[in-house]
């Protein structure tokens, strides 16, 4: 059995515990599945805050550091994200906060999740509070892009009900993509995400710029592209 094969078996029975704190969990959802545990809001108890230690002490020990058995969990929540499994995912992403709660990747991480699960208030905040702590300006882009999305996201809810709230949305969002643009021209995600921004927001023309860049970045773009030329004919 590998090391992570081991911790995260040995942390299954902290798992396990968790089902004492039902009377403060939402009906349905495992603690392990709310960011942070549902920290501050949901209290550790005694039990579960014990086998915390232990795993955080065992996990150190297997990979050198706290620092660096944190990212090692995150990496493992980001492969359960891009499988589609946000469950596995966050609960990774979990152990990777409580190995280092100054670490940004877990932050970024319940962000994702968030955006996956529609929950675009909660993957902003996390998504801001990763930037704060992020001291990586490689990683800086994606994230910057990924908050970027959330932003659109949140944006589009409100075109009907709130538009001018939607606007100041969509402003936030551009700025994003501006930035990650900025700092990585090459980084074709986020020419993508800006043209789907845009394109929600209804500014087609500006929208088919961006997918031309992305496109021309290799970009999954295809969708956008046919999706803009079905508004706009004239692009044939």
């Amino acid at each position: 059995m590998s090391d992570m094969s081991l911790l995260i078996s040995r942390f299954a029975f902290a798992v396990a515990l968790g089902t004492i704190l039902v009377s403060c969990v939402p009906a349905g959802q495992r603690i392990d599945n709310i960011p942070m545990y549902g920290q501050p809001t949901i209290p550790r108890d005694e039990r579960l805050r014990i086998a915390d230690e232990k795993f955080i002490k065992t996990a150190a020990a297997s990979y050198g550091s706290r620092e660096a058995a944190s990212k090692a969990w995150f990496s493992q929540g980001q492969k359960f994200t891009n499988q589609g499994d946000l469950d596995y995912a966050m609960r990774r992403y979990n152990q990777s906060w409580l190995l280092n709660p100054q670490n940004y990747e877990p932050y970024w991480g319940f962000g994702r999740v968030m955006v996956a699960q529609e929950k675009y208030d909660q993957a902003i905040e996390y998504f801001e509070k990763a930037k704060t702590l992020i001291d990586d300006e490689y990683q800086k882009v994606a994230l910057l892009s990924d908050t970027g999305v959330a932003y659109s996201a949140k944006a589009s809810t409100l075109k009907d009900s709130e538009p001018n709230e939607a606007a100041r949305y969509f402003t936030v969002a551009n700025e994003h993509y501006q930035k990650s643009t900025t700092l990585d021209p090459n980084y074709s995600n986020s020419w993508l995400n800006w043209g789907w921004s845009l394109f929600y927001e209804g500014r087609y023309e500006e929208a088919w710029e961006k997918v031309k860049k992305a496109h021309s970045l290799g970009a999954p773009s295809a969708l956008l592209m046919k999706t803009l030329i079905q508004k706009m004919p004239e692009l044939r």
